[in-house]
């Protein structure tokens, strides 16, 4: 059986197949030993008790990175996600200056479409940053709150006041 013949009938994308047969995990056709490989795991494909001990071994960082670029079907889309994310916030990067950067590092010609995708990555890139700076912002303004509730000192004046005005 041929791997596109198996892709029809799986759980398993086609992409991950050439990855696996890339890297030589399994071979085009099909062995029988691939097939009940691939079988077992199908059966395991997607499930949260497979996939969270794999997720535990990465850091933090990395497992959130992974989450925000997990839609991003090309390495090209994940490469400008990232120049935009790491990108200082002094600095500005030019849409065509990356356009000529992709095409050069990837050794292709950028479609209408292409470009269409990175506006949205763009877009996606600034929308989260613009979330990152509303919750350090809400967390500033948080930790004013909580601090000037906590503050032993505060408390114990303000008690002073009150229980001095009674008479």
């Amino acid at each position: 059986m041929e791997i596109k013949e198996y892709a029809k009938t799986s759980k398993i994308p086609m992409k991950t197949l050439h990855w696996m047969k890339r890297s030589k995990k399994i071979s085009d056709p099909l062995l029988d030993e691939d097939v009940i490989g691939l079988q077992l795991l199908e059966n395991l494909w997607g499930l949260h008790d497979f996939l969270r001990p794999q997720l535990r071994q990465k850091n933090r960082k990395y497992r959130k990175a992974l989450i925000e670029t997990c839609d991003l079907e090309t390495k090209w889309e994940r490469y400008a996600f990232s120049r935009f994310m790491n990108l200082q916030p002094d600095k500005r990067l030019f849409m065509k200056n990356l356009i000529a950067e992709i095409e050069l590092t990837f050794r292709f010609k950028m479609s209408i479409y292409d470009h269409r995708k990175l506006y949205r990555v763009r877009k996606r890139v600034h929308r989260a940053k613009e979330r990152q700076v509303q919750k350090k912002l809400y967390e500033q303004q948080n930790e004013g709150v909580k601090m000037s509730n906590n503050d032993l000192e505060k408390s114990v004046s303000a008690s002073a006041t009150a229980s001095a005005k009674r008479p």
